[in-house]
């Protein structure tokens, strides 16, 4: 019994204390009720049938998809709108200064932007899949979006794709939640410079292969690009070269995460003061 005391209160072993979080997070989501977090999947809902009905539209007045199919096209926004919490990351980085409660970070078994990271987890990713992405999967056949990769070595490297997507996002994210410390009071003015920067950079929204003068290839170069762009394009079979792009991947991880780490470690002590 102590033991499993001991689990729940996110003390002992790393791995042990990184579940506990997860777990705990998910739990807190439905303190509120159900409405508390159905609102933002009915936002999400309605976004992704607006965009089924605007690219439908489209194709049947013969407009130019940049190259794609209608049938892509869809299986783009259904995959991107499942995967919205996992490519747009937000941890509590940013909103743990604002609040104060960052400090208490600092006092848990794990180190921090691991905590950060688990709770995100816990708090989004695990409540939107089950709750929102894989209900909209199962009902997308009948809408006529077809849920599935290109073929299966798609779906493989667009997986790996991901898992390196969400890597390069936390690592944005703590560089974000930096510049937020150095704003002081401009936690928010940094979280809706990062939202302005990922609706426009990412391509999660409206694929680079629809914008114009060849800036498709400029932006998936980009690390923002890197996150949303990539992993969807490999999945509906659009990446030239899958690869290339997974290689991209891993160098932005490395250059970003390295940064990340020293930016983070410098910034320690200000963010303490400034969330104490």
């Amino acid at each position: 019994m102590n033991k499993f005391k001991t689990f729940l209160a996110g003390h002992g072993c790393g791995p042990r204390a990184i579940v506990s979080t997860v777990l705990m997070c998910t739990k807190q989501i439905f303190d509120g009720g159900i409405l508390c977090i159905a609102g933002g999947y009915l936002v999400s809902a309605v976004q992704f049938v607006m965009l089924v009905f605007i690219w439908t539209a489209l194709d049947r007045e013969g407009a130019g998809l940049g190259g794609m199919t209608l049938n892509q096209l869809m299986t783009y926004t259904l995959m991107a709108t499942v995967f919205h919490q996992e490519l747009n990351i937000i941890s509590p980085a940013t909103s743990s200064l604002w609040e104060g409660s960052v400090i208490g970070r600092f006092t848990r078994p794990v180190p921090v932007p691991v905590s950060f990271i688990a709770e995100t987890i816990g708090r989004w990713w695990i409540p939107n899949f089950l709750f929102f992405g894989l209900p909209l999967l199962i009902i997308s056949p009948f809408l006529h979006v077809n849920p599935a990769p290109a073929d299966s070595a798609s779906g493989l490297m667009a997986f790996i794709s991901l898992m390196l997507s969400a890597s390069l996002g936390f690592a944005l994210d703590l560089l974000f939640a930096a510049f937020a410390m150095f704003l002081k009071n401009g936690c928010w003015a940094a979280a809706s410079i990062r939202e302005a920067a990922f609706s426009l950079l990412s391509g999660e929204m409206i694929p680079f292969a629809l914008f114009p003068w060849g800036l498709d290839k400029f932006f998936s170069c980009l690390p923002f690009g890197s996150i949303a762009h990539a992993p969807l394009t490999i999945y509906t079979g659009m990446a030239a070269s899958p690869f290339r792009t997974i290689g991209l991947h891993l160098i932005w991880n490395v250059i970003l995460w390295i940064t990340a780490a020293m930016v983070f470690k410098k910034s320690k002590e200000r963010m303490i003061s400034f969330g104490g």
